[in-house]
């Protein structure tokens, strides 16, 4: 074999074992660990309906009933795990807060913008299976239960409605929840990995008041207020840090 044939044979050699090293076989994480997150969040629309005869389509009206939707911008998501892994199942108990300005809000006068915001937070207990690859990147799965406490702070038009046309919705609601996770994360060192996942969480009937036909610019002297129910979804995709001890 010529000298040539030789050294691409140890160039070649060489390469796969930084690649092989690259990719080393790392087992799934155990032990203790914390982690970190923050990231984007979307959620649902409230929408409902109510007994309120005083508009006529196409303003989101039908007469006996009263349509009314909010829409919400892109929000953001921040979060904080404390957990354990036994080398493919873990356990973690997380609080997450979650915020999304209001977008628009329907009224007798048409859709308006809004104000106000719709916040959580969430207190959950998390169970997920990590899959060894064997290599640096461990994907995950995970189901999460707990308790999410759903605010509703003075969503309303964001300008003066002439002829008290306006609405509002407040409030604030505790109810059970349901999570769902899946991600990967990337074993940067024995002691620190850093993830991206998607979290999807679920309240039914969450409880908020609402007012129609309120003074303009105020959430009172209304003509029309009460309570309604609605399921609050939202999902974050988020980026953090685990540190194992």
């Amino acid at each position: 074999m010529s000298f040539k044939k030789l050294l691409a044979a140890a160039l070649i050699a060489g390469l796969s074992q930084l690649v092989l090293m690259g990719s080393a076989t790392a087992d799934v994480p155990k032990g203790l660990y914390a982690g970190v997150d923050g990231g984007l969040a979307w959620t649902s629309n409230i929408t409902y309906t109510t007994y309120y005869g005083g508009c006529f389509p196409p303003y989101y009206c039908s007469y006996p009933y009263y349509y009314n939707a909010v829409t919400f911008d892109l929000g953001y998501q921040a979060g904080a795990q404390v957990g354990y892994a036994f080398g493919g199942p873990r356990v973690e108990l997380e609080y997450s807060y979650r915020n999304n300005g209001a977008s628009t809000i329907a009224t007798t006068a048409g859709t308006q913008s809004a104000s106000g915001s719709l916040t959580s937070n969430n207190f959950m207990v998390n169970a997920l299976y990590d899959f060894d690859t064997g290599s640096k990147w461990v994907p995950y799965v995970g189901l999460g239960l707990g308790v999410a406490d759903v605010h509703a702070n003075t969503i309303k038009p964001s300008v003066s409605i002439a002829g008290a046309q306006s609405g509002y919705i407040d409030g604030s609601s505790s109810k059970f929840a349901v999570q769902f996770i899946f991600g990967g994360e990337y074993l940067a060192s024995d002691r620190i990995g850093v993830f991206v996942d998607w979290r999807g969480l679920w309240a039914s009937n969450v409880n908020f008041n609402y007012g129609i036909g309120c003074t303009s610019g105020t959430t009172s002297n209304c003509a029309q207020t009460g309570s309604t129910n609605w399921d609050y979804w939202s999902g974050a995709l988020n980026i953090g840090l685990h540190v194992r001890f």
